[in-house]
């Protein structure tokens, strides 16, 4: 028995063992980076004690990366260490990599630099030279600029001579030839188009030829036969230039059509059927459109009441089909817990409880507390997705807030209810109805502040359009939004006013690490009395992290004694630059400016930014470009979110 335990004790003791790899004569890589981009075909051999055979196939695994990434000529030899070491030497030979890259004949360099490498192997920060790649890259190029509608294109590529670092760098000549603009689009098929497709193919006359605008043209072709009931339909394409125009050729194979018959849902239990029902019977009896089926059931998931929404359809009667929709329902209660901080808010601490199915009729409750450094908000809130069984969301929120500003301490309570709608992908609008009761304390002088009690009743309206890649951080695309509201203040004074508020935001991606963003917002308030007549907390306050970077929050502008003051006409600008450096770490540089009333401010700063799912976490300091006196030379800020 003890040679049998002595035996299974030095097994576990080699097992414990892991060998350690080290190289020598590496001049291209360093160990780290060698390591870390070959670390998953070593792991077999890291997680074991080193023997002749896995050093012999490490070195074959380290040759064999290095002759893929920029190290052709490369060999690899091994040795055995002490206490498990492997010791690789490497002979480089001569390195070759993909160097600079000369366009000529295009504006745009980067976007055809970054096809042409694109098929080039990684390597660092490098891209290994691969003859056979050039080709693809060709190709790739080519590819962009038909995408761009140059469809007469052409690359020549020279290859020049390799430097001492092993770089070879290209020039590529573009004759990008004519701009090809649209003929209408011809369409082959059995069924006849709708009358609206037609009107929409002959309207893209003179349109560019781009690759975007074809691809919507395929979509649009395939939804319209979807509207009519054809599910399976098959679309091929061709292409004829006739002069510097393209003439598209679509044949179209509708294949079955279906009409609706019946609809039924299963797994329900809280749910109420008719909740459902009611969004799909009128289902029943109309051509089978899987689109429109489709974006219901997104619609049902987004309400967060269900875990999986799946359809299942059944032919019958040769042409018709019945649908059940299998639904499982999600836990629809719940509590969370808020934990944060901001330059504005400073700590946030928070609780809420929500009820996605509140009441089995698909309503969205939710009630809660927040407490920051400037005072606590609490609120309930009801919304109905599907109000009286359309595309509208009716929200119904009641809230009873306090803040404590530099300027003055606000108490407000009341009641809001908002109806939105969304028309397309992009439009969406919302109409809105507040009244609040309102009382403000300040130690400023009576006449700069406005009222200290007041009713406010306010109608608003809001529209946006948002092209975006992503809400929650854009990367490319631009934002629209137009907010126009009137109002009627009455308690010591008496007024009525108009406010206009506007956004348009621009994201644009440059290469694979730098991106840039534009944006541009500004408003006014017209009102019935005078401008100190108005209701300090009604006026606008900018300065901070999402406006004048060099200013601390809310304090650009008019100030009694260093409270501000707040103004009624305003604009910002702002321009960032972006650059990844590793992983979701962006560094940034940014340009801002700024006016509120007569009072015009310019600022530039730097900043790092790290991206999460909820947004992009923001650490910036903002630099006066135009300080009078007593304002401040700069400001840090943290906040989260995008800043436009």
């Amino acid at each position: 028995m003890r040679p049998l335990i002595v035996t299974l004790f030095l097994l576990f003791a080699a097992s414990l063992q892991a060998a350690r790899i080290e190289f020598v004569g590496l001049r291209s890589y360093t160990q780290k980076g060698l390591k870390e981009a070959i670390a998953g075909r070593l792991d077999y051999i890291l997680k074991r004690s080193a023997t002749p055979f896995r050093a012999d196939d490490a070195a074959f695994l380290v040759e064999t990366y290095l002759r893929s990434h920029g190290l052709p000529d490369a060999t690899v030899s091994w040795d055995l260490g002490a206490e498990d070491d492997i010791i690789l030497t490497v002979n480089e030979g001569l390195p070759k990599f993909l160097g600079l890259i000369e366009v000529q004949g295009y504006d745009d360099q980067s976007a055809i630099q970054n096809q042409f490498k694109a098929p080039f192997p990684e390597s660092g920060d490098k891209r290994a030279f691969d003859a056979e790649a050039i080709a693809t890259g060709i190709s790739r190029v080519i590819a962009l600029l038909n995408s761009d509608a140059y469809w007469e294109a052409s690359l020549t590529s020279q290859q020049g001579t390799r430097n001492a670092e092993g770089d070879i760098p290209f020039t590529l000549e573009i004759k990008k030839g004519p701009l090809f603009t649209l003929l209408p689009p011809q369409l082959k098929s059995p069924v006849p188009a709708p009358a609206d497709l037609n009107e929409k193919l002959q309207n893209l006359l003179d349109r560019k030829a781009t690759a975007e605008i074809i691809v919507g043209i395929r979509k649009t072709i395939a939804e319209s036969y979807r509207r009519l009931g054809y599910s399976e339909i098959s679309l091929e394409m061709e292409k004829e230039t006739v002069g510097q125009k393209l003439r598209l050729i679509f044949t179209l194979t509708p294949g079955e059509k279906f009409t609706v018959r019946s609809f039924t849902s299963t797994g329900l239990k809280k749910t109420k059927p008719s909740r459902i029902r009611q969004r799909f019977a009128r289902l029943i009896g109309q051509n089978f459109d899987e689109d429109s089926v489709n974006d219901e059931i997104r619609k049902l998931l987004s309400t967060g009441a269900f875990n999986s929404v799946r359809l299942k359809s059944e032919e019958t009667n040769g042409n018709e089909l019945d649908l059940t929709l299998h639904l499982s329902e999600a836990k629809a209660r719940g509590y969370s817990l808020a934990l944060g901080f901001g330059s504005i808010e400073g700590y946030i601490l928070g609780t809420r409880y929500h009820d996605r199915n509140f009441l089995g009729r698909l309503w969205n409750l939710s009630a809660g507390i927040e407490a920051t450094s400037l005072g606590v908000l609490g609120e309930v809130a009801l919304t109905d997705p599907y109000y009286l069984g359309k595309d509208l969301s009716l929200n119904n929120r009641g809230f009873l807030i306090s803040r404590e500003y530099e300027s003055y301490r606000k108490l407000e309570g009341g009641i809001s209810n908002e109806l939105s709608w969304k028309i397309g992908k992009h439009y969406s609008a919302t109409i809105g109805l507040d009244n609040s009761l309102n009382s403000i304390n300040s130690t400023l002088p009576d006449n700069l502040t406005g009222p200290e009690k007041y009713f406010n009743h306010r109608l608003n309206f809001r529209q946006t359009y948002d092209k975006r890649d992503d809400p929650t951080l854009p990367a490319d695309g631009w934002f629209a939004r137009f907010d126009t509201s009137v109002g009627f203040v009455h308690g010591d004074v008496s007024l009525s006013y108009f406010e206009t508020d506007a956004q348009l935001s621009y994201y644009r991606t440059l290469g694979d690490n730098t991106s840039y963003a534009l944006g541009l917002r500004g408003g006014l308030i017209l009102s019935t009395g005078e401008e100190e007549d108005l209701p300090i907390d009604l006026r606008r306050f900018i300065g901070g992290a999402n406006s004048v970077r060099s200013f601390p929050e809310r304090e650009l502008g008019a100030n009694f004694n260093g409270d501000p003051l707040g103004g009624t006409t305003w604009w910002l600008a702002n321009a960032e630059y972006s650059h990844t450096l590793k992983g979701p770490v962006r560094g940034l540089i940014f340009l801002d400016a700024g006016a509120l009333d007569d009072e015009l401010e310019f600022a530039a700063g730097l900043g790092l930014r790290i991206d999460l799912p909820v947004g992009p976490i923001r650490l910036e300091y903002g630099h006066s470009l135009s300080r009078d006196k007593g304002e401040p030379r700069g400001a840090f800020h943290f906040a989260i979110g995008s800043t436009f």
